[in-house]
């Protein structure tokens, strides 16, 4: 008798664009179970780590569909990746509330010392295929995978003027390198 699993084959969803699982970080510890493992990815061509919850679709939240998320970064960065993934799970399994694209967590002051961010965007992958972003693809998508972007202030405000899609095409424009939390603003 077959189940029905319908993450059967996300593990190489992601590696086929990622590469090798690098390591996993338990999302069990002594002060209990945070309800998601962190997954570490590494690339060589471009040196990038990717830091991707697994488990979070588990979790009670609202969302559109069940979602994972993930951030690149230099791979001298990826405690940093680590970081923003591992604070908006946690925020997202206390608030309850999932995150679409588009949505901004934004604070006052930077969220990564010695940078200008000041906030994380949750969008499409700026870095894989349009097929990375919806699992197992998007005519029958059953989760999305979010990709956390670090932004800063002035880019928070482009976004509430002109939108996402609109600052992603001064990314392009600007060549800006967004897996570097030490980029000066691109706008």
């Amino acid at each position: 008798m077959s189940t029905f699993q319908p993450y059967f084959g996300l593990l190489e969803h992601f590696g086929q664009r990622l590469g090798p699982v690098q390591r996993v970080e338990s999302g069990r510890s002594a002060q209990g179970n945070r309800g998601y493992d962190l997954a570490f990815y590494g690339s060589d061509e471009p040196p990038i780590s990717t830091v991707i919850t697994n488990g979070l679709r588990f979790q009670s939240i609202t969302s559109m569909l069940p979602e994972e998320l993930v951030c690149s970064l230099r791979a001298d960065q990826e405690h940093i990746a680590h970081y923003l993934v591992d604070s908006i799970a946690s925020m997202i399994i206390q608030n309850g509330t999932g995150m679409e694209y588009g949505s901004v967590f934004h604070n006052d002051q930077p969220i990564i010392d010695g940078t200008a961010i000041t906030a994380v965007l949750a969008h499409t992958s700026p870095l894989f295929d349009e097929a990375f972003n919806l699992f197992p693809d998007q005519d029958a998508p059953t989760l999305q995978i979010i990709s956390l972007v670090p932004i800063t202030d002035a880019e928070v405000e482009f976004i509430g003027e002109e939108g996402a899609d609109m600052l992603f095409e001064v990314f392009h424009l600007n060549q800006t390198e967004l897996v570097d939390v030490r980029r000066r603003s691109a706008v």
